[in-house]
């Protein structure tokens, strides 16, 4: 019997921080002093985050997965992972759209339009209306201004959509768990494990890919029609050449992820066997 005591870990400080902590990551300045003044222990490690916890995203999911099956055998229809993923974290990676809308088609496209009048203080013959100095002033301060909340705002949101994939992930892995040890006898026998091997250590890593580029699908092409437009109202239809430039490459992108997920799968299929041929070498060298 093991006496010894588990020690327990301090608190994680991002359990008790307040939003603008949280927003400058000033929560993590004392792990940094702390680092610069000796290395860094076992005993430093934090406690994990609640929302990270496995056992509480397992047990949500899985809730969540079980109410599924009931709708989908009420209405004779496939049970669907996507909708259950979507109703557990789709509410909280939609709030996140806020962030990246402010970067993408606020302060980055006000950046040129400000750089544009601070400009024309210095080229004053060329320009419709004479910029002032007080104005000059404004417009520098302006773009510095916009430069600053691109960066309150989009590391933020890179954490947001890192935390997001994690939960996903990690919630996915917890669900193949807990399902692999109801599975019985019949089941396993015709279930290689290099599959499922496969499935907790590869293919649930693209879900920390997909909640990063998600947004963008949306956000690219908003911001591709205001630039444009602005384009437009400065050099007129030549704007729409380099547009046009830059969608011939869409198809070319779209024929070389199909490729790339051709060989994927086969790759994916080909990792499948090589565990199932090791784990039986390894039982027969056991037996």
């Amino acid at each position: 019997m093991d006496t010894k005591k588990k020690k327990s870990k301090s608190s994680n400080p991002r359990e008790g921080a307040n939003p603008l902590a949280i927003a400058t990551f000033a929560y993590t300045f004392p792990t940094f002093i702390q680092g610069f003044k000796r290395e860094f222990a076992e005993a430093d490690l934090y406690e994990t985050f609640s929302e990270h916890k496995s056992a509480k995203l397992g047990d949500d999911i899985e809730k969540a997965w079980n109410l599924e099956l009931e709708r989908a055998n009420k209405l004779s229809v496939q049970p669907s992972l996507a909708r259950v993923l979507v109703k557990l974290f789709g509410l909280n990676y939609l709030l996140l759209a806020i962030p990246v809308m402010c970067v993408d088609l606020v302060f980055k496209m006000s950046q040129p339009l400000l750089l544009a009048k601070l400009i024309a203080y210095y080229a004053p013959s060329t320009s419709t209306s004479i910029t002032s100095k007080e104005e000059a002033y404004f417009y520098a301060a302006a773009v510095v201004f916009c430069s600053l909340l691109v960066v309150l705002f989009h590391y933020p949101y890179m954490i947001g959509v890192l935390h997001a994939g994690m939960k996903l992930r990690v919630a996915c892995c917890s669900l193949v768990y807990r399902k692999t040890l109801k599975l019985s006898k019949t089941a396993l026998g015709g279930t290689a494990s290099g599959q499922i091997v496969n499935l907790l250590a590869n293919d649930v890593n693209r879900f920390d890919f997909f909640t990063v580029f998600i947004h963008h699908l949306w956000v690219a092409p908003v911001q591709a029609c205001i630039a444009c437009y602005l384009m437009y109202q400065e050099v007129e239809y030549s704007a729409l050449f380099g547009l046009a430039f830059l969608l011939l490459f869409i198809p070319f992108q779209f024929l070389i992820g199909k490729m790339l997920s051709k060989t994927r799968l086969k790759t994916a299929s080909k990792t499948d066997e090589r565990v199932c041929l090791m784990n039986e070498i390894i039982l027969g060298i056991q037996v």
